[in-house]
């Protein structure tokens, strides 16, 4: 008779995150706060944001190379969050794209930003081309990747939006509101506590997000003239909310347990908001 393992988890079939598919399976039937805080991500997510804050006031060339570097994060972080059966791969590809999608901000505008995210895709796909006929997981690597870029080309906009003086004073509102709203998930494990509803306890946490988030936006907004009261609000409540719900969403990921994967969530949480900071930053010049 053949032993039995002291361990079922030890034997079962490992995924694509390199955790184990019956640990995942347990991961994702917990509620969202079960999960705990993940303080690793928290630091990140404070760190990136900040970072572009005070880019966004230094000048173009430091946001632009602050959001260099979290690209790069992204590229290392995200393949595991987003469940590619090549992390390793795609994160090569993601990091090549992201060179050519934040360099494309060096003309100040949004022209170039279109065509080095095709060549992004492009890349994605004759990376598939050198996998084993097999290619198992094709469509779930794929859309890690095209995940990936949607991300760092957000954040790319941002920096692009900064190239004038209203534009850097959105994107550093925008910052303000993003390390703002990290209350919520300080304040994850308490709510939980109190509130054993999950839809309940998701509900209060967006409304600490969002108050936070608009409280900072505002605060920050006041040392800018381009940015009135109003705007901050506007920009911090959206900004904010965007963020936090990116992490809220991505927490019962399997790799969101590894610091590989809550670097990945934590630094996409900061560049998403980009896009928002662009809009907003277009529609008050």
């Amino acid at each position: 008779m053949a032993p039995v393992p002291d361990d079922d988890a030890a034997t079962a079939p490992v995924g694509a995150t390199g955790l184990p598919r019956a640990r995942a399976a347990s991961d994702r039937s917990a509620p969202p706060a079960a999960a705990g805080i993940r303080w690793v991500g928290v630091g990140v997510t404070l760190v990136a944001a900040v970072a572009l804050l005070l880019a966004a006031t230094w000048g173009y060339a430091a946001l632009l190379a602050v959001t260099l570097v979290l690209a790069l994060a992204v590229a290392w972080g995200w393949p595991p969050v987003a469940e590619s059966h090549t992390p390793d791969a795609t994160s090569i590809v993601l990091a090549l794209s992201a060179v050519a999608i934040v360099l494309s901000a060096l003309r100040d505008d949004l022209e170039w930003l279109a065509a080095a995210v095709a060549f992004g895709i492009l890349v994605s796909f004759c990376a598939q081309l050198i996998r084993p006929p097999q290619r198992e997981g094709l469509v779930l690597t794929l859309l890690a990747s095209f995940g990936g870029l949607v991300v760092i080309a957000s954040g790319t906009s941002a920096v692009v939006a900064a190239s004038s003086s209203t534009g850097a004073a959105v994107a550093a509102v925008g910052g303000a509101a993003v390390v703002a709203a990290v209350a919520a998930d300080l304040l994850s494990g308490v709510v939980a506590g109190a509130v054993r509803d999950e839809r309940a306890a998701g509900g209060v946490l967006a409304a600490v997000a969002l108050g936070a988030a608009v409280a900072g936006a505002v605060l920050v907004g006041t040392r800018f003239d381009e940015v009135g009261a109003g705007a901050a609000a506007v920009v911090g409540a959206v900004a904010g909310l965007v963020s936090w719900a990116l992490r809220r969403v991505l927490v019962l990921q399997p790799a969101v347990a590894t610091v590989r994967g809550q670097v990945g969530a934590s630094v996409a949480s900061v560049l998403v908001v980009g896009a928002v900071l662009h809009t907003v930053a277009t529609v008050l010049a």
